[in-house]
C-alpha cells in the first residue's frame, strides 16, 4: 500500500498535500473567508462565497467574450460561438449563486450588509468588466453584419441562409 501511496505524492511546489491543492492554491483560496469567530453573523460565509465565487465567473465570462470578440473580428464565428457559450453558462452560474442570498431573511441580510461598508454590487470588478467587453463584442457582430449586408431584421428573416450570424445574434442576445 505505501508503493501506491508514493505514486500520488504530490510533485507541484508549493504549500498543499495534493498537486490538485497546490496547483489550485486552496489554502490560499480557503483562507479569503472570515471565520466563524469574525462573522458578525453566520451567512457571512454564504455571502462571501456567494460574491468570491461569482467574481470568479464572471473573470471567466469577460475573458471569453474578449477572446470571442477577436475571433468575430477573424471571421471564425464557429470558434467564438463555443466561447460565447461558454461566457453566458458562467452568468447562468452567478444567477444562480445569487439566488443563495435569497436563504437569508431581510433582517440576516442587513446584519451582514453593515459590515461592508460602502461596499456594494456596483463595485464588483467582474461585472465592471462585463460591461466593457460587451460593446466590442456588439461592434465586431455589428461590423459582420454590415459587411454581409444585412439588417438585424434580415438576420432573423434570412436566418437560414446566414445560420452562423443567426446564432451569433442569439448568443448575443442570450449575453
Amino acid at each position: 500500500m505505501a508503493a501506491e501511496t508514493d505514486d500520488f505524492a504530490p510533485i507541484l511546489f508549493g504549500p498543499g498535500e495534493s498537486d490538485y491543492e497546490r496547483y489550485l492554491r486552496t489554502d490560499e483560496l480557503l483562507a479569503l473567508q472570515k471565520g466563524p469567530d469574525e462573522w458578525v453573523h453566520r451567512d457571512e460565509l454564504l455571502f462571501q462565497t456567494v460574491h468570491q465565487s461569482s467574481e470568479l465567473w464572471l473573470k471567466h465570462a469577460w475573458v471569453e467574450v474578449e477572446e470571442a470578440t477577436r475571433l468575430i473580428e477573424a471571421r471564425d464565428l464557429a470558434a467564438a460561438m463555443r466561447l460565447l457559450r461558454r461566457a453566458n453558462v458562467a452568468l447562468k452560474y452567478v444567477e444562480g449563486f445569487l439566488e443563495h442570498l435569497e436563504q437569508m431573511s431581510p433582517w440576516e441580510y442587513q446584519e451582514v450588509r453593515r459590515v461592508l461598508g460602502h461596499g456594494s454590487g456596483f463595485d464588483s470588478p467582474g461585472f465592471r468588466q462585463i460591461r466593457r467587453v460587451s460593446t466590442p463584442l456588439y461592434g465586431a457582430f455589428e461590423a459582420l453584419r454590415r459587411e454581409r449586408g444585412l439588417s438585424l431584421v434580415e438576420v432573423y428573416t434570412r436566418g437560414r441562409e446566414h445560420e452562423g450570424l443567426y446564432q451569433l445574434a442569439e448568443l448575443l442576445t442570450e449575453w
